[in-house]
């Protein structure tokens, strides 16, 4: 998901200037530039930074992805079809859906065409980048599918760009961002890392006995796949007519490599649709949950692998649900949320409904919560309330949908001086409907990406650095939450806890919270030579790290096969780490687990 916003301004308004845009002087291009995209200037509109962090890095990201996207749509050496096909999720697959993750300013511009709105003489740029895209197109109904898979913003409470206010962002983008560093001071960003354990070693070695991981097991929550009784490590061993129904990765041709020795990593199902952006799952693993491209029954679904148990056919069992992405799963195992027309909440007892074949989130189960940021988590305090208040997290974000093409390269963070992570108090009235009732930003300086653990207790944050001039990651700042009441509202502090360095993108928290999890899209320097790396170097691959708070300890727990990408790790409440692989190369997709963490836990450390 790249940059998107929208304006409350009408194109007939004189607001942000009806005068055309290529005779305004740079320093009032600049201006009316930045505050429609809501930088910190005086007069800023107040939507564009509601998800996405207004500052140099950004601002820079955004028009260089515009440029380059643009350049390749003008080539007229290259066959149109194959210009269109670079704009999808998977250039090489003309199936796949189109993706808006590498195209900057136009995700806020797809909408227009060559309608009244875009006046040849105020908006000639909008004008020719309308008539350019429509002209690409085979056909009215793929332009259609383009306009509608990078729309941006999803949410329709927030408005879309006017044709005025576009055409001001690309006449400034166009000309190289000029006044962009005097208009828009900023403090240096962090140009080193260091790890910090101490604090989260003492963390992890508390939530042993009082983390979710300890709760649900003392609520006897019922693992998938595991009989009763049976120790974690030996889940997953079901067969059928003498086979595993969950095969081993090494018994496979496929995904041979996939498990370093001493663990093991089983395939959980191959997947009959495309995911889109991230998988999560429920705590007790049963469910998996993603956005789905192409497919007309919903843009988003959840899978119930419990249906690969069943002796009779059909054992698959998909649930399509009338959502865009971003699935996130209770810690208690009770419900789930999903975005798009803002952010939905159900119950899991929905999903345990034999019935329920499509979910619209006008069920009974279901609560429409309001608006929240993408690339949210939940935690939920420690307590025995029939409806236990959660919290929704979300902050400034750098989007990714891996996997769909060779040579992916992990995103640099953006984050700027003004970054904070929100907390948003999501709370049921005496009928168990829940809706959002507070909201509470907290300052985290260049960090964002921020995904929180199950108790509340940690947040996990992408700390964006600049090394020589060039933005990079400098791993990643573990701030621990602290919280109090007054009267019926939260109370919410930050302090800094520890700190990891590692590249990788948004992490993940064990229930017990000792470890955390990423993926990492893999370089030249995760090789040992050059001959280990060369069956990369054109297909590129992803893997799973994990990161041991008790003894500081970073550890691959795959090992891809080129243009293999394992990506979105998340623990279920035993420690089985799930993940999803998009195989590049025989494109196809799985859910796959790995009992790595098991495996370490058992060494006793």
């Amino acid at each position: 998901m790249p940059f998107a916003c929208s304006s409350q301004a009408e194109d007939q308004g004189e607001q942000f200037g009806e005068t055309s845009a290529a005779v305004q002087s740079d320093s009032d291009l600049a201006l009316s530039s930045l505050r429609i995209l809501g930088a910190k200037v005086d007069g800023r509109m107040d939507q564009c930074q509601r998800c996405h962090d207004i500052n140099r890095a950004s601002v820079r990201k955004w028009a260089n992805d515009y440029a380059t996207t643009m350049t390749s749509l003008r080539d007229a050496n290259t066959p149109a079809t194959q210009r269109v096909n670079r704009l999808r999720q998977n250039p090489a697959d003309e199936a796949s859906g189109f993706s808006p993750a590498q195209i900057g300013f136009l995700a806020a511009g797809s909408h227009f065409g060559v309608g009244p709105n875009v006046n040849p003489t105020r908006h000639p740029k909008t004008l020719e980048q309308g008539k350019l895209l429509g002209g690409l197109f085979r056909s009215e109904d793929e332009y259609a599918a383009f306009r509608a898979g990078v729309l941006m913003p999803v949410d329709p409470a927030f408005e879309r760009l006017t044709a005025t206010e576009y055409e001001t962002l690309m006449t400034w983008a166009g000309k190289g961002l000029p006044k962009l560093d005097e208009l828009l001071p900023e403090q240096p960003r962090p140009t080193t890392c260091t790890d910090d354990f101490t604090g989260l070693t003492a963390h992890a070695r508390k939530m042993r006995t009082k983390g979710w991981a300890a709760v649900n097991r003392e609520r006897r929550v019922k693992m998938f796949a595991c009989d009763d009784n049976a120790a974690p490590a030996q889940c997953f061993t079901q067969q059928r007519n003498g086979k595993d129904i969950f095969p081993k990765a090494d018994s496979t041709t496929f995904a041979k490599s996939w498990a370093p020795e001493g663990t093991t990593v089983r395939v959980l199902r191959e997947l009959g649709y495309k995911s889109f952006y991230w998988t999560r799952g429920s705590a007790d693993g049963r469910f998996v949950a993603s956005g789905v491209s192409g497919r007309s029954e919903g843009g988003a679904v959840v899978t119930d692998l419990a249906a690969a148990l069943n002796a009779a056919a059909p054992q698959t069992r998909d649930i399509w649900a009338k959502a865009s992405y971003d699935p996130s799963f209770y810690p208690d195992n009770s419900g789930f949320m999903f975005q798009g027309a803002g952010a939905v909440y159900c119950a899991q007892s929905l999903l345990t409904k034999a019935a329920t074949a499509q979910i619209t989130f006008n069920e009974p189960e279901c609560s429409r919560l309001g608006t929240t940021g993408l690339y949210q988590t939940i935690g939920q305090p420690m307590g025995d309330n029939a409806f236990p208040d959660r919290f929704i997290v979300t902050s400034k974000w750098v989007g990714d949908d891996g996997g769909r093409r060779f040579l992916e390269t992990d995103p640099v963070p953006v984050a700027g001086p003004d970054a904070g992570a929100t907390i948003q108090v999501s709370r049921a009235d005496d009928n168990g409907t829940y809706a959002i009732t507070q909201r509470t930003t907290l300052t985290t300086p260049f960090e964002g990406d921020t995904m929180m653990s199950p108790s509340t207790a940690l947040l996990a944050n992408r700390v964006a650095g600049e090394v020589n001039g060039q933005g990079v990651q400098l791993g990643y700042a573990i701030r621990e939450v602290t919280t109090s009441t007054a009267g019926s509202e939260y109370r919410f502090a930050l302090r800094e806890l520890g700190h990891v360095c590692m590249d990788g993108n948004k992490a993940n928290f064990s229930y017990d919270e000792r470890f955390l999890v990423t993926y990492h899209y893999l370089t030249r320097k995760d090789f040992p030579s050059d001959a280990a790396w060369a069956p990369y170097k054109d297909k590129g691959g992803s893997d799973i790290y994990v990161v041991d708070f008790v003894t500081g300890e970073k550890v691959a727990v795959t090992h891809m096969g080129p243009g293999q990408f394992a990506l979105f790790p998340h623990f279920r409440s035993d420690g089985w780490l799930y993940f999803e692989v998009r195989d590049a190369v025989a494109k196809k997709e799985y859910v796959a687990a790995t009992d790595a963490a098991l495996v370490r836990l058992a060494q006793g450390n």
